[in-house]
């Protein structure tokens, strides 16, 4: 079993230090602009952002593991942060080949019927927990959104497609929530 820090991003950023050094793009230009192919084709983009970013990026992974059939991993901070989007995630969830649902829920059961290829795992206790993150899988490997919350609806993250980063991600996961995540 490795150490991990305090912060779930700082532990990926340990693995992967010249990362961490990259300059932070401004999302609030960058979303008005750029596709999700952009984000794909830029690689690694780090950020320091709002919810309203976010959300607008999430949407955009949510819509390709919807229009290529890949599965898709979400993270929710709250029950709250699942409930907003709860309607929408249960057509995704039927429309999906498998994902996983992870957040620092109280009942696990947030859903009341998902499908068989939907996994809820609660990651409370855990550095999990004020993690916004969402992965899916491209032609070419995994990409998505792996941010912290900081808290007055401020966070710090990346968006990337690189698959080693990626694949430390879901590895970190995988280990602290005794789950088998393959994306």
């Amino acid at each position: 079993m490795s150490d991990h820090f305090v912060s779930f991003i700082d532990d990926i950023w340990n693995k992967f230090p010249t990362f961490k050094e990259v300059k932070n793009t401004d999302l609030t230009n960058h979303n008005k602009l750029w596709t999700l192919d952009e984000y794909r084709k830029a690689n690694y983009v780090n950020f320091k952002t709002g919810k309203k970013e976010l959300y607008r990026l999430s949407i955009l992974i949510e819509n390709y593991a919807v229009k290529h059939n890949t599965p898709l991993l979400a993270t929710f901070e709250t029950e709250a942060r699942y409930k907003y989007v709860e309607e929408r995630y249960r057509e995704i969830l039927e429309k999906i080949s498998k994902a996983w649902i992870i957040g620092n829920f109280n009942n696990p059961d947030l859903a009341p019927h998902p499908p068989a290829s939907a996994e809820v795992v609660s990651c409370d206790g855990t550095n999990i927990s004020p993690m916004w993150i969402v992965v899916t899988k491209g032609e070419k490997g995994p990409f998505g959104l792996v941010a912290e919350d900081l808290g007055d609806s401020e966070y710090r993250g990346f968006f990337t497609s690189n698959s080693n980063i990626l694949e430390k991600v879901i590895d970190d996961i995988n280990e602290q929530l005794k789950i088998e995540i393959k994306i």
